[in-house]
């Protein structure tokens, strides 16, 4: 009973997930690689 309520649960988020991976992911590449060039500036600044 308990795995049968898992399973549609599950079911249920894997189709929701293909939207929201795509809505989200180009924002969240585009912040994390921005926030990596910035942490990259900060470094390369205290060097010199």
């Amino acid at each position: 009973m308990v795995f049968t309520v898992i399973l549609n649960g599950w079911r249920k988020f894997a189709t929701l997930l293909p939207k929201y991976w795509l809505v989200e992911t180009p924002q969240a590449l585009e912040s994390r690689r921005l926030g990596r060039q910035s942490a990259e500036r900060e470094r390369i600044s205290g060097i010199t």
